[in-house]
């Protein structure tokens, strides 16, 4: 073994052996320090670039699953909404923009299954999760890998904990109907809403993503003329309970055809009427997208016209008009600024 006093010693030449260990630790370090560069001035440059990927979030029940009586569990809104939400992502220089959903509805869910657990869909999610859907939606928009990349959420919950006091056989209400929507009610009000926005908060006190309500269209709307008013009333208390935490609610009522064209619409965006499945008040893959063009009309998606196919949209203007600023910027609105 060679005296380390030796290896010190200089060359011929006059000049110390260079240490490979030393060569080796330099060039990673400066190479560190040119990925740090790198990422700081692609965040600076193009903040959603570093901010990617993006997720656009379904909560609920049925409705956003996507369920259809002939199993086809992949035309529903949401389906609809993201497939024309990774159309609408421009390509950057470097890369496209990543868009992925995370649909956490369960078929069958309430208001009070979607806080404590129980759903009777439980097992046919198309996201992962066990226990209660709030909580699966919490840990994911908390996650700080997650955090300003979530936008945007729909939520559509409510009419599993009130048509089942509607006979639509004798067009009648149900005594349980006021008790059943004072609960909705509550646990929107004290528990989902209040959480959903509390996670979308950041410490300054601005919202980081938008989140919209859906209200519903009237699937008795043929066989019970008179049903409109137990609809109003379920969407006036979903409205109400939306306004206490400023979030809009989009208007799929109006966009079923309002009270004058419901009933003339409701065989054709539902399954309601096919003899095939009489009376399912899911909507077919046309109704679907009835509920997705209203969605991305009122976020603002590009493209996104005033209807389709439908009634106008108008009353879905003055419900959406608060969130469509800089405290909750959708995802494509930055998208098209990035552009």
């Amino acid at each position: 073994m060679r005296d380390q006093r030796d290896a010190a010693k200089p060359s011929a030449g006059g000049s110390r052996p260079v240490n490979l260990l030393t060569v080796g630790i330099f060039s990673a370090l400066v190479l560190i320090a040119l990925i740090a560069v790198d990422v700081v001035t692609l965040g600076r440059n193009n903040p959603l670039e570093a901010l990617s990927p993006h997720y656009y979030m379904a909560l609920g029940n049925s409705l956003s699953f996507g369920y259809q009586p002939n199993l086809d569990f992949s035309a529903g809104f949401a389906d609809d909404i993201i497939n024309d939400l990774r159309k609408a992502n421009p390509t950057t220089t470097s890369q496209p923009i990543s868009t992925e959903i995370v649909n956490f509805a369960c078929a069958g869910e309430t208001t009070a299954t979607m806080i404590n657990g129980g759903c009777v869909g439980q097992f046919a999610h198309h996201g992962s999760y066990s226990g209660a859907q709030l909580q699966a939606a919490l840990a994911f928009l908390r996650d700080p890998r997650h955090q300003g990349r979530v936008s945007p959420i729909t939520l559509e919950i409510g009419a599993n904990d009130v048509l089942v006091d509607f006979d639509d056989k004798m067009c009648a209400v149900g005594s349980s109907f006021d008790a059943d929507l004072a609960r909705m009610d509550s646990n929107l009000t004290d528990i989902i809403l209040p959480d959903l926005t509390s996670a979308l908060t950041s410490a300054k006190g601005a919202r980081a993503g938008d989140l919209h309500l859906l209200n519903y269209y009237n699937p008795f709307a043929k066989v019970c003329p008179n049903s409109a008013p137990f609809i109003h009333e379920v969407n006036d208390h979903l409205q109400a309970d939306a306004a206490q935490y400023r979030i809009p609610v989009v208007d799929i009522y109006t966009a079923f055809g309002g009270d004058s064209g419901m009933a003339s619409n409701i065989c054709t965006y539902t399954w309601y009427c096919s003899p095939r499945f009489p009376g399912n008040i899911h909507p077919t893959n046309e109704g679907y997208q009835i509920i997705a063009h209203a969605v991305e009309t009122a976020l603002g998606l590009p493209g996104a016209g005033p209807s389709l196919g439908g009634a106008p949209l108008t009353r879905v203007t003055p419900a959406v008009t608060s969130a469509l600023d800089a405290r909750a910027p959708v995802v494509w609105r930055d998208l098209r600024r990035a552009t």
